[in-house]
């Protein structure tokens, strides 16, 4: 079964789970509780979203980065920015892989019905190692 850690608000977390359904997924509430999880077992992927605890997350990348992790590591957006626009959302994606993120998903790209969370789940189904 494929297992999932995901640092992700309590908001996204129902659209998270309906888009994971039947995957095994570990929600965590912060970075130090992300790190704990790492140690504690393998993942499949790594997902966190943009509106977690900034600085939480960006040391829980990195920790999973210095590592050496095997996973992918996947940034999601769930909630729109306070700024709009493109600049800001090209600038966040630079930086994303910058520091180590294998992608990054809009999750407002995709409706929030089946055919959306269908579509999200064969994007993240794509960036898995062909074992897990």
């Amino acid at each position: 079964m494929t297992s999932i850690v995901a640092a992700v608000s309590a908001e996204a977390r129902p659209r998270i789970s309906a888009i994971l359904r039947g995957w095994e997924l570990r929600f965590v509430d912060s970075g130090s509780e992300l790190v704990k999880a790492l140690a504690d077992r393998a993942w499949d992927m790594m997902i966190l979203e943009v509106h977690f605890n900034r600085h939480a997350a960006a040391a829980a990348l990195k920790c999973a980065l210095s590592g050496n992790a095997s996973f992918p590591v996947v940034c999601v957006r769930h909630a729109p920015f306070a700024n709009r626009g493109h600049a800001a959302l090209d600038a966040l994606r630079m930086t994303l892989g910058a520091v180590g993120a294998h992608a990054f998903v809009d999750l407002l790209e995709y409706a929030e019905d089946e055919a959306g969370n269908v579509a999200a789940r064969a994007l993240l189904e794509g960036l898995l190692p062909m074992t897990a």
